[in-house]
């Protein structure tokens, strides 16, 4: 996949899984601006490119998920929220991230 494809499925779905191969191919093409360790699953990335925001998430190491993002504000809601999620977790809430809506 291309930077440009990851960019044309971006503008018509809510969120787009990858291989995690293909994600260094693409993910070179965005500035990354903050990385956050969940403890669970891998990193969330929170990363720019010209057409904006974007989060990329681990839900298995055979999968990488992109979402768009459409400001700050939303980074900071969906950052606050996984973490969250993410804590409680540890705490054996037996909730579950939601990454594919």
């Amino acid at each position: 996949m291309t930077h440009e494809e990851l960019n044309q499925r971006l503008r018509s779905e809510t969120v787009v899984t990858l291989d995690p191969a293909d994600w260094p191919e693409v993910g070179g093409d965005f500035e990354e601006l903050e990385r956050h360790a969940t403890l669970i699953a891998g990193d969330l990335l929170i990363a720019r490119d010209a057409e904006g925001l974007v989060a990329v998430e681990e839900p298995s190491p055979r999968e990488r998920v992109v979402r768009r993002l459409a400001d700050e504000n939303e980074v900071r809601a969906f950052v606050k929220d996984r973490l969250d999620t993410y804590e409680r977790m540890w705490d054996g809430c037996g909730c579950k991230v939601e990454y594919y809506r």
